[in-house]
């Protein structure tokens, strides 16, 4: 019969995507399970189909009971196929996905819809040659219950389109059109045999588009893929599973032709698939990641589950052509709480290496200090959007004029509640994620404001010092904003002394000195900063049009303790005065200190012994009580 042989070709449709999924390693997504749920049921529902037909067409040699349970099977594995349809797609979505209550009541639906079927009377027709059909209450039921889990499919694709997988969402909708329509064309023409077809055509196109296994596989070297293993570590999060990593990270760069890389590659994936107990996936910047379905208590009942020793011998040993591979151990996964942190715990600790280190540990420690460090993250941009950046002012003395001529501009965070940040926990995060380029430009808008509100230069003071990141000194465009900052408020620019530290992570030198040459034809003057500290030195002074030195605190205190920083700090004044150079010493704390450092010929001194860094209102009146300017 014609219709057997349509359901017949679906039947081997469907028999085909078996023999394709089974043939592939899974990677256990859930998605993936559901999918191979949705083929045994639509499989079996074209099987039951089959059968049916069969039955009836035998009705005279088939007990009659036997024949009516085989049509309400088919008619039941049809209810079942809308509703796996319409848990594929739900499934999707997240809300709906963790919502029990409309878990619950979709389920129940589902029962009470296949439960009718059951009960409903059911008859069916035979004409000896093509017609075959059942047909009864118990059929109608079976095609509002299928009806409406189609209509819920698509309705959720509209409603929640926009947090479903695009693709996913597409395939869906052209899976149920085709389901409708021959459901519809079928329910006119119940002759005619082709919602079992007409399913088996969905479940092609799900293969095609999604579920087809290939879509998992780094096809370039066999592991599974980066965009893999951020689906299965959210649903490992999803489903609270334990589980545990080890990170194998490469060089970000390998100084190797195209086919070697490809090469290394494969053999490394081959490696590391032959551990036992673990799913192996290529992620970002030719690293891998080897995951445990088990955390560390776990695995220590695994046979060389995981074997830190063995990887890191080999990878030293079989590949010369790299660098030295450095590797990351998440012993417990749940150290972290969501893909989210997970990840960025990976970024940090990759890039958090010290020299010489090949392991690091990603424990609850380190998790929390990435935690403190994104928090701050966020503090400093709320700062930044509430105007909760302040400046402060430490003021600089001259030992010729024996007078305040100048101070630091220093930034400062306020919390909500008024209290202070200091420095040294928001500069380096701001430092690090590139925030400080706005931090920077905050402070020098507040201090040009400060300027020209408060007359400084009227107060003895000639210029304040602002200091520069290393962002900002790359910044192509810093000379033209300062310049209209300067011009907006109509400071002065010699009002303005910029601080540069010497930075080996200085990416641009040219555009720092075009930036320097630019700004000093406006009028601005700049100082080289931390002299002393390892990272400033007397090259960088040749190099760069600086009008003033300023001496680091560690240095200058290591000059009142160690009779060798004497002679180096003698030495390095001496140098820098012949060089026409002006001097600040940083630091200063007792007046012993300021004896000592005014035999040195220093120019200015900066220090607690004046006084501590002060809120602009407190600064304006240390001035005005300081400096008796007639």
């Amino acid at each position: 019969m014609g219709n057997v042989q349509i359901q017949l070709c679906g039947l081997i449709f469907d028999l085909l995507l078996i023999f394709f999924v089974l043939r592939h390693e899974s990677v256990g997504l859930y998605s993936e399970k559901i999918f191979k749920q949705c083929v045994i049921v639509y499989t079996s529902c074209i099987v039951l189909d089959i059968l049916s037909c069969v039955a009836i067409m035998n009705d005279e040699r088939i007990p009659g009971f036997l024949v009516i349970l085989s049509c309400k099977a088919y008619l039941v594995s049809l209810a079942l196929s809308a509703f796996y349809g319409f848990l594929y797609t739900y499934n999707d979505v997240k809300r709906l996905r963790e919502n029990f209550s409309f878990q619950v009541g979709t389920l129940g639906a589902a029962l009470i819809g296949i439960l009718f079927i059951c009960v409903l009377p059911i008859n069916y027709l035979y004409d000896g040659k093509d017609i075959l059909y059942s047909y009864g209450y118990s059929a109608i039921m079976t095609y509002i219950v299928t009806m409406v889990y189609i209509v819920s499919t698509v309705a959720i694709t509209f409603f929640y389109g926009k947090q479903m997988n695009p693709h996913r969402r597409n395939a869906v909708r052209a899976w149920m059109i085709i389901e409708s329509v021959m459901a519809v064309i079928q329910f006119i023409f119940p002759e005619l045999l082709l919602v079992g077809f007409g399913s088996a055509l969905g479940m092609y196109i799900l293969y095609s588009e999604l579920e087809n296994p290939e879509v998992y596989i780094d096809r370039a070297i066999g592991c599974f893929s980066e965009e893999t293993f951020k689906k299965y570590i959210t649903q490992e999060y999803e489903l609270r599973k334990p589980f545990s990593v080890i990170f194998i990270c490469n060089e970000k760069e390998w100084k190797v032709g195209d086919e070697t890389e490809k090469r290394i590659l494969v053999e490394m994936s081959e490696f590391l698939n032959s551990f036992g107990y673990s799913k192996l996936f290529k992620i970002a910047n030719n690293d891998f990641a080897l995951v445990y379905d088990k955390n560390e208590k776990e695995m220590n009942e695994i046979e060389s589950a995981v074997n830190l020793d063995v990887i890191r011998q080999r990878f030293e040993v079989s590949w010369p052509e790299l660098s030295r591979t450095k590797f990351l151990y998440m012993p417990d996964g749940h150290v972290t709480s969501s893909t989210e942190e997970f990840l960025l715990g990976y970024l940090r600790n990759r890039d958090l290496f010290e020299q010489g280190e090949d392991m690091r540990l990603i424990d609850e420690e380190s998790v929390n200090q990435i935690r403190e460090f994104n928090s701050m993250v966020v503090e400093i941009g709320k700062a930044l959007e509430e105007d909760r950046i302040q400046v402060y002012y430490q003021p600089i003395f001259s030992l010729e004029t024996e007078k305040f001529v100048s101070a630091e501009a220093l930034a400062r965070m306020v919390e909500k509640n008024g209290k202070l940040i200091m420095p040294m926990r928001f500069i380096p995060v701001a430092e690090e994620t590139g925030l400080i380029e706005q931090i920077g430009e905050r402070v020098f808008e507040k201090a040009c404001e400060c300027i020209k509100q408060n007359n400084l230069k009227s107060k003895g003071i000639d210029y304040v010092e602002i200091n520069l990141s290393v962002t900002q000194c790359e910044n192509p465009l810093l000379a033209t904003k300062f310049q209209e900052i300067i011009s907006n408020h109509s400071v002065s620019p010699a009002e303005i002394n910029l601080e540069i530290t010497e930075s080996s992570t200085l990416k641009s030198r040219n555009v720092l000195l075009k930036n320097m040459n630019d700004l000093m034809r406006y009028g601005c003057n700049f100082s080289l900063d931390d002299f002393g500290t390892g990272e400033s030195n007397l090259n960088y002074i040749v190099d760069m049009p600086v009008k003033l030195v300023k001496f680091d605190r560690n240095m200058v205190q290591e000059y009142f303790k160690n009779e060798k920083a004497k002679v180096v700090m003698s030495s390095a004044v001496k140098m820098i005065k012949r060089l026409g150079l002006k001097i600040v010493a940083e630091g200063v704390e007792t007046e012993e200190q300021v004896k000592e450092i005014k035999d040195l010929e220093i120019d200015y001194i900066q220090g607690y012994y004046y006084s501590k860094p002060l809120s602009e209102k407190d600064f304006i009146r240390f001035i005005n009580d300081h400096n008796m300017v007639s």
